[in-house]
């Protein structure tokens, strides 16, 4: 009896490790900050800085504060406001809502890529910064500054639609016409592309609505939100 007792003790030892696989901590935070376990509802509000964090938890800012997440890895997760971020697995990690800062250290073949999941894309990264902003219906917003990432479609082609480059007489004359709409429709369909996967540039931001992506501008308000990697 003690035999099959110790050998049952021996089998669960591993499996309670790698649920509670360290990857990293909660660094600095100010205001409300709520972890989340992945095992209960109920999250358990942070009361100190060089909080531990295991894989399957997830960390919620709340109003007016924000969190700078240090992995093992290296890498840095920064929370503004009102923002979610979820840590599935080693090197996954998932946006859920608000804005969230990216710094991913670079990686060579044996360590993999970095995977972040949203809705409807993933995105591959192996040395960046970026900001992912996610509102509550699922859309995101990415901010790329530094290196290249790229962004593959969970389901289906994207529908990526380029900055549409129109002339003004022939606007004109097609307004006077009462055929302005269709001649933007037109217009819209030459500069969209459908693609599986693209990549992005430094300084390059996008929209992500399902399956459309749209061309944005980078703010300086979204830069600055870069500086929370720093606190």
């Amino acid at each position: 009896m003690k035999n099959i007792t110790l050998i049952i003790i021996c089998l669960l030892i591993p499996c309670s490790l790698l649920a509670a696989e360290g990857i990293g901590t909660v660094k600095k935070y100010t205001g409300r900050i709520e972890v989340f376990d992945g095992s209960s509802p109920r999250p358990v509000m942070l009361n100190a800085p060089d909080t531990a964090l295991n894989i399957k938890n997830k960390v919620a800012s709340k109003r007016a504060s924000t969190a700078l997440v240090v992995l093992n890895s290296g890498d840095k997760i920064a929370l503004s406001e009102n923002a979610v971020v979820s840590f599935s697995e080693n090197n996954k990690y998932s946006p859920e809502s608000g804005r969230v800062v990216f710094s991913i250290k670079k990686r060579g073949a044996e360590t993999g890529t970095v995977i972040v999941g949203l809705k409807t894309a993933v995105i591959g990264v192996k040395g960046t910064e970026f900001l992912i902003d996610v509102a509550e219906d699922g859309k995101a917003k990415v901010y790329l500054k530094d290196g290249e990432i790229s962004v593959d479609s969970v389901e289906g082609e994207f529908r990526k639609h380029g900055k549409v480059v129109m002339d003004e007489y022939e606007a004109y004359v097609r307004k006077m016409m009462g055929e302005y709409d269709k001649y933007v429709t037109e217009l819209q369909k030459q500069y969209t592309e459908y693609v599986k996967t693209f990549t992005m540039k430094p300084g390059q931001a996008i929209s992500i609505d399902g399956q459309d992506v749209n061309t944005l501008d980078f703010d300086e308000k979204t830069l600055k939100e870069f500086e929370l990697l720093d606190m």
